[in-house]
């Protein structure tokens, strides 16, 4: 588990650090033409209760997942536009949670809280972007400033990425060396601390 603010976020982006050493980085998977499931496992702090509570979003398209005065806003990153879309669904701070993103290409983004359907985005007419080079953060909606807080947001337990042949990116934040978290399943998918 890692506590996790505004100013330190955590970024999925190996290509940055590593590029030789990876024959096959998920975030080439984590596109609008592949399938791939996110799994996170989390809880939000009540400081800073009044600003928005980013748990993760991939960009430069925007989708993720933030969360502000306890409702879910959920981000779709179109190739034309990002949709942010107010659900009707709360979270408790100091809860832990489990949620999923599921993208099935041209056809839905599913996303469970807690093993429960929460939503179901229809893309068969609107997929999601293709993009050269993503990143993922988490704790953060874009690249960070100074001026951000350093009271952690959100607490971090997994962060899990899967595509078709199963799990391919783990973090559990046991195991930090030189400020980046080790890939459980030993594909050298680095999360790393910015700030």
């Amino acid at each position: 588990m890692t506590s996790i603010s505004r100013r330190y976020p955590w970024t999925l982006w190996p290509d940055s650090i590593c590029p030789s050493f990876l024959e096959d980085p998920i975030l080439k998977k984590v596109q609008g033409d592949q399938y791939w499931k996110i799994e996170i496992d989390f809880e939000y702090t009540k400081d800073n209760f009044s600003t928005m509570k980013d748990v993760f979003c991939i960009v430069p398209k925007y989708t993720g997942l933030s969360i502000y005065e306890k409702r879910i806003f959920v981000g779709v990153g179109y190739n034309d536009k990002d949709d942010w879309i107010a659900s009707e669904s709360f979270l408790e701070p100091e809860t832990r949670y489990v949620i999923e993103y599921e993208h099935f290409p041209n056809d839905k983004l599913i996303i469970k809280i807690d093993g429960k359907e929460e939503f179901n985005y229809k893309l068969d007419t609107r997929p999601l972007a293709v993009v050269d080079n993503p990143i993922i953060f988490i704790g953060v909606n874009k690249h960070i400033t100074k001026e951000e807080t350093e009271v952690p947001d959100i607490k971090v337990y997994n962060f899990k990425i899967f595509d078709n042949n199963g799990l391919k990116c783990h973090h559990d934040f046991k195991e930090i060396i030189h400020d980046k978290a080790i890939d459980k399943t030993g594909n050298l998918n680095f999360l790393y601390q910015i700030g």
